[in-house]
């Protein structure tokens, strides 16, 4: 079992490899407190309100899929091999806005401007995803944003008003980068990282995770954080071992066969459902309640279900 003891991700643009961080820094804080970027906000540290929403880009199946997940609640260590995009990140290297920045200036979508950030990273990554952006979409798209001041109105008038912008011709070409960067820095390592006091392991494979599991059988099992984040940031729990499964591809497969779906314990509620109201369709209704995007898009059926 090959093994690395950094953590390596892409931030921004620019490589990231940490080796003196606790794995179970929030992601929220590395970003505000260790890379200085501070248009991420910490709004309820555990995972409601989304003032912290970022967007994740990773490599399934030779493409890159981004979601926007809740900062707050992701650790660092969690990120290997994943690309990390924030607020920052948007706009034009002159400073001209991103068109989803655009229409939220335009459409009068912020007051205090403190929730703004995640409503804007939460609208980019269904834009840069090719989801509809249409007045139908936002109730579900943005249940995940809490607004106390501006109202709901004029950042849904956003949303509708982002399709009537020109593309970013700054855009296809870090999309480019960002893919060739995953593409190149995908690799099948188990990642054994200690510092602080506290050890991550994150393996790559079902049977590296069966090797690191059998002789670390207290180890805390992390997928998506959405549960255990809270541990860390509500009950400040100090975890000594953690073994995260977000690697594991044999654990995120569904199989459909002959009437039967089987779905694997790593597979997060957004796939999940995707294919089973495809068979239940009241299920998407149902699960539209049980958590908002950020949380879908992090949560599993295993660990946020089942667990």
């Amino acid at each position: 079992m090959a093994m690395r003891d950094s953590i390596t991700f892409r931030l921004n643009g620019e490589t990231r490899v940490l080796h003196n961080v606790s794995p179970i820094l929030t992601l929220l804080n590395y970003l505000r407190e260790d890379a200085a970027l501070r248009g991420t906000k910490e709004g309820c540290a555990e995972g409601d309100c989304g003032a912290c929403t970022v967007v994740i880009g990773e490599l399934v199946e030779g493409k890159v899929v981004h979601r926007a997940v809740n900062a707050c609640i992701q650790f660092i260590g969690m990120l290997e091999g994943k690309s990390v995009l924030t607020v920052e990140y948007l706009q034009a290297p002159g400073g001209r806005l991103h068109p989803v920045q655009q229409a939220m200036v335009d459409e009068h979508g912020s007051q205090c401007g403190f929730c703004t950030p995640g409503f804007v990273m939460s609208l980019y990554a269904a834009y840069i995803s090719g989801q509809p952006m249409d007045a139908d979409s936002a109730p579900d798209l943005l249940a995940g944003n809490l607004c106390r001041c501006t109202g709901y109105g004029p950042i849904m008038a956003a949303q509708t008003a982002i399709g009537n912008y020109p593309a970013p011709d700054w855009e296809a070409a870090r999309l480019e980068e960002e893919h060739r960067w995953l593409t190149d820095n995908a690799h099948g390592e188990t990642v054994d990282f200690i510092a602080h006091g506290q050890r991550l392991l994150s393996p790559a494979s079902i049977d590296d995770l069966a090797a690191c599991y059998a002789v670390n059988p207290d180890a805390v099992l992390v997928a998506g954080a959405t549960d255990v984040g809270l541990r860390v940031t509500k009950a400040h729990r100090k975890l000594e071992t953690i073994l995260h499964l977000g690697r594991v591809r044999e654990l995120q497969t569904i199989q459909r066969d002959q009437g039967k779906l089987t779905i694997g314990a790593g597979v997060t509620l957004t796939d999940a459902m995707a294919i089973i109201v495809e068979i239940f369709p009241d299920f998407g209704e149902m699960i539209r309640r049980f958590g908002a995007v950020q949380v879908r898009n992090a949560g599993t059926i295993g660990g946020n279900i089942a667990n």
